[in-house]
């Protein structure tokens, strides 16, 4: 059987892919303490994430230009493209769930919530491995599989966390607060999932 895409983004590219997932591991880090420290500890940490969003939106341009440059459909520069710049968004994510602690200055969290973001940190480390595979698509079977029971995990743990936030209840401004970081936390889930469906689309269109 032919192959819709026989030949491939030259595989040198694929290191920066591999980067991009490396630091959405490295903010996942950053976002699990941010979420589970005080506000001190937030503070010192949260400029991390910021760090972290800057360098992704640097290694998508370079992933932009090399997709310019070459011998591929346009349908999968697309897909990678879009690949790249929902693993930025994530990362962006991750510091928007920071800005929103350190600026309400809230306090302990629901535990939901620190278990939420365990899961973050077990996706973007799968995705790390996934990036290994970009090459040879087809190896990407269980990626989506993975990503989509982590989503279900995910939306499960928010809805815990919102759960607990009301019954313990508590000044209004911080419920608030906290509910806006609980859906934070639930959007960078659900951007995660989008990079797994994003890579399964490219295993299946290879197929």
């Amino acid at each position: 059987m032919v192959q819709l895409f026989p030949q491939r983004v030259e595989k040198p590219m694929y290191h920066l892919f591999g980067e991009l997932a490396e630091l959405m591991v490295q903010a996942a880090d950053a976002h699990s303490k941010v979420l589970g420290l005080g506000y001190r500890e937030r503070m010192r940490v949260a400029p991390r994430l910021h760090d972290h969003s800057t360098r992704a939106e640097e290694l998508c341009r370079r992933i932009a230009t090399r997709l310019a440059d070459s011998l591929i459909t346009p349908y999968e520069a697309e897909l990678l493209y879009d690949l790249a710049l929902t693993i930025a968004d994530t990362i962006d994510s991750m510091e928007h769930t920071a800005e929103l602690l350190v600026l309400a200055r809230i306090g302990t969290l629901p535990t939901a919530l620190l278990e939420a973001g365990k899961g973050i940190e077990r996706a973007a480390e799968i995705t790390v491995v996934a990036s290994w595979s970009l090459y040879r698509v087809r190896d990407l079977d269980d990626y989506y599989v993975q990503m989509r029971k982590l989503k279900r995990q995910g939306d499960r743990l928010t809805r815990q966390a919102l759960g607990e936030l009301y019954q313990r209840g508590g000044a209004s401004t911080e419920l608030l607060a906290t509910h806006d970081v609980a859906r934070a936390v639930s959007g960078t889930v659900a951007l995660q999932e989008r990079v797994g469906r994003l890579a399964d689309l490219l295993r299946v269109k290879d197929a």
